[in-house]
């Protein structure tokens, strides 16, 4: 559990920026629904990511994000013993937000790691997180 609030808190921050400044529709038209494109997973199986499986991470990571900044200041001004239980707070509604659009913390985990390092992937993740809720 520990090792996912990290990972979670390090995407909202790596990639919650991003979603301040991207604005839906830059690209033009989106990808259908469920069509597979072209993203793969670096060292893993040649699988692509679907549109569906991006989509659902995009809202995912929208949640996050939200629960990140929400956290934020909370944890700035919190004590320790206070830090510890907002942790724990903020990484159950972060499990509770991902699982909520379909998706497993373990899928969208892969999506967002494959991001970091794959900038076409990146930007069809930010789209689906700007997309209207």
């Amino acid at each position: 559990m520990r090792r996912f609030i990290t990972l979670a808190a390090g995407v909202a921050l790596g990639l919650a920026p991003a979603l301040a400044v991207a604005q839906p529709g830059q690209s033009g038209a989106a990808p259908a629904q469920g069509a597979m494109q072209g993203t793969t997973v670096p060292g893993g199986p040649a699988a692509p990511i679907s549109d569906g499986t991006i989509g659902k991470a995009g809202a995912a990571l929208r949640d996050v994000a939200n629960l990140q900044q929400k956290y934020q200041g909370r944890m700035e001004s919190a004590t320790p013993d206070q830090k510890q239980g907002l942790s724990a707070q903020a990484n159950a509604e972060a499990v509770q937000a991902i699982q909520s659009h379909g998706i497993s913390v373990q899928e969208y985990s892969q999506v967002v790691r494959t991001a970091q390092t794959d900038p076409q992937l990146k930007q069809r993740l930010l789209e689906a997180a700007n997309k209207p809720q």
